[in-house]
């Protein structure tokens, strides 16, 4: 029994299934590879309107997938960027290692 088709499947997309990202959250998240971008510049980026990228970025946020921080040039703004590869494969790791006990503890 296979709970997740590995077949012809990229680090990224088993990162996207484990997390359940949607289109716009992977879009998103392709779009910050190596760059590190406001919530207007995003929603510019993957050609949604601002709250719903907003929403988008702090589902991801909360799932620890992404960074966000402050900036101040007259007001105050945040920035986004992904993690590094090597942190999303340990995050990603450890979801699955809870999701696992988490299995088992409800069998025993």
């Amino acid at each position: 029994m296979q709970f997740f088709d590995l077949e012809d499947k990229s680090e990224q997309d088993i990162v996207f299934d484990v997390f359940d990202l949607n289109d716009l959250q992977k879009s998103i998240f392709d779009t910050l590879e190596d760059q590190t971008l406001t919530v207007q510049e995003i929603a510019n980026e993957v050609d949604r309107n601002r709250s719903t990228v907003q929403r988008a970025l702090q589902e991801m946020t909360e799932k620890d997938l992404l960074m966000r921080e402050g900036k101040t040039d007259k007001t105050v703004y945040y920035v986004y960027t992904s993690l590094p590869m090597d942190q999303i494969r340990e995050i990603t790791s450890e979801a699955l290692d809870e999701w696992h006990e988490t299995i088992q503890n409800k069998l025993a």
